[in-house]
């Protein structure tokens, strides 16, 4: 099963103590992301690259015939297999442990290329490339130490060749068993030694002090309100967690309430505050402030932050809970409440981009079609890719969606990013225009009714200029919306685009999903907001060009 991931958790360090450190350890990654196929063809299991599991293989098509014929033939030449790890927060590596797939479809040469930010393209942190002597199973394990310790979120990884032709058969595809990461940063729980409630009232069933107990069986939530909690007339709950002494904190852990979906905290940001009860200044506060995108009590959320030295308390204020979802009957909303709270010092790792508002028209922009897109795997879609492109101003395109996950006995099931099978993995989405568009933003529609499953809600964007990368990050939007609603991300600044790479990551299954669906993927139409007044005359480009020269255009600072 997937392990669906932006903030998922690390494993929890419990213990007797107040501060629990971790030795350098071995880890899997949260998620692994094809990037690119062999002659558009889908892997088998890419998941099981990274699941903590030798035995649980992950192997390619053979997209040359098979029958003995070369993955890597130079002859009928194919794009090398991309595979993307994901390791949800910065961690410091210096070596990698492998286990192989065997025979001549074993693994032998591959490059790394890390990358320390949210983003995972353009130059990474660090590059080596690596060939093996012989061809090992998933019963070997492979230790390959790193030229140097790198701090990294993600890991690409290029296959480069396999053992075709080493005497040992196969050859006709190419896999691995595992590949786990050493992490060495040493990670520790800073557990608070005291909690107590300064702003509202808890519930008299769920004190404040189940949230520090290391139960999921018990939980804290405010009294309970008349109906919505958060329509103005009730407290904002203030929490105050206190520490053994002085801490250097960077991250927090928040489990989701334990009972009903709509109850659980949702929006919240932390304030800190020194052994006289100072408050600590932060350079940025908005990186103090935290979306929760899930309510399942299974799945606790991490979450990072530059770190706060000498912090001896720490206020977390819960704007919201998941009753403010926009559509959808979702079960309670009377209350707010959490399962439990921890901290720790995770390495800070920049968060992706939400939306700045739902259906609010930008003034003096206008709203620009793409004018073709494309599909990784034309397999993948349910319906016509090109229904993305049609519509004019704030109005939808068409309806596009993936194929549905059916399972064993071919009925619709559960969610389409959590199988491992060749059907079903990531779709990339390539759109392009005949002309340079200078893009202030983009807008995307939702999906059915605004409370479906189905819906996109985690994509990564790539946009190229003449092949040359000029912008990379993560976005996520914060609520179901439906398919006459849209989103809207606007830019640091303007710049030109040709083309733009479309990678979904998540659908509403496990987010906000309260109508069903989940086994698919779909969203109604990609726009981008360009500002006339900025686009200038055809002769100026010429100049525009001339005057860029030389300039790195990689722009990776999020917009908060």
């Amino acid at each position: 099963m997937r392990k669906i991931r932006l903030f998922s958790i690390l494993p929890l360090l419990l213990g007797a103590a107040f501060t629990v450190p971790a030795s350098a350890e071995l880890i899997t990654a949260d998620n692994v992301i094809v990037l690119q196929t062999a002659n558009g063809q889908s892997f088998y299991n890419n998941f099981h690259a990274s699941d903590g599991t030798p035995g649980n293989t992950w192997v390619t098509t053979a997209p040359n015939g098979g029958n003995g014929n070369d993955y890597f033939d130079k002859n009928r030449p194919q794009p090398n297999p991309i595979l993307l790890f994901d390791l949800s927060s910065n961690q410091t590596l210096d070596s990698l442990a492998l286990w192989n797939y065997g025979g001549g479809n074993a693994l032998k040469s591959f490059t790394l290329s890390f990358y320390d930010s949210a983003n995972f393209s353009g130059t990474p942190a660090a590059t080596q490339q690596v060939t093996l002597s012989s061809a090992t199973g998933n019963n070997v394990k492979l230790d390959i130490p790193l030229d140097a310790p790198v701090t990294a979120r993600w890991v690409k990884m290029e296959l480069t060749d396999n053992f075709f032709g080493s005497g040992v058969g196969g050859g006709d595809r190419v896999g691995i068993g595992e590949l786990q990461f050493n992490r060495t940063n040493t990670v520790t729980e800073i557990k608070p030694t005291s909690v107590s409630q300064i702003s509202g009232t808890a519930h008299g069933d769920h004190p404040v002090r189940n949230l520090i107990d290391g139960s999921a069986s018990a939980g804290w939530c405010s009294a309970q309100a008349a109906s919505d909690y958060y329509n103005g007339s009730n407290p904002i709950p203030k929490l105050e967690f206190t520490f053994d002494g002085t801490q250097n904190v960077s991250s927090i852990t928040v489990t989701p309430y334990h009972i009903s979906a709509g109850n659980s905290g949702k929006d919240f940001n932390l304030t800190f505050y020194d052994a006289d009860g100072n408050k600590i200044a932060v350079e940025d506060e908005s990186k103090y402030s935290f979306k929760m995108l899930r309510y399942d009590a299974a799945d606790p959320q991490l979450f990072t932050f530059p770190e706060v030295k000498g912090a001896a308390k720490v206020v977390m204020e819960i704007t919201d809970n998941f009753k403010h979802l926009g559509k959808g009957n979702y079960a309670g909303g009377d209350r707010v409440g959490l399962t439990e709270v921890t901290f720790g010092n995770h390495q800070y790792t920049e968060g992706p981009t939400f939306q700045t508002s739902y259906n609010t028209p930008q003034k003096g922009l206008d709203v620009i079609r793409p004018d073709s897109v494309s599909i990784n795997n034309t397999s993948l879609s349910g319906t016509n890719i090109n229904n993305l492109l049609g519509g004019s101003g704030y109005s939808r395109s068409g309806s596009w969606y993936t194929i549905d996950r059916k399972d064993s006995n071919n009925k619709m099931y559960g969610d389409y990013f959590a199988v491992p099978d060749e059907k079903y993995v990531d779709p990339i989405l390539t759109f392009a225009s005949d002309e340079d568009i200078l893009a202030e933003g983009f807008l995307i529609w939702g999906y059915g009714d605004g409370t479906h499953g189905n819906g996109l809600t985690e994509f990564a964007m790539e946009f190229y200029d003449d092949d040359m990368l000029v912008f990379a990050d993560t976005f996520i939007v914060d609520r179901a919306f439906g398919e006459n609603e849209y989103a809207s991300f606007m830019f640091d600044e303007a710049f030109s685009f040709d083309e733009v790479s479309m990678t979904l990551l998540d659908n509403a299954y496990k987010w906000f999903n309260s109508g069903g669906g989940g086994d698919r993927i779909g969203f109604n139409g990609l726009a981008f907001y360009q500002d006339a007044n900025k686009v200038p005359e055809p002769s100026a480009w010429a100049l525009m060009l001339l005057g860029a020269a030389g300039l790195v255009t990689l722009r990776s600072r999020k917009r908060k």
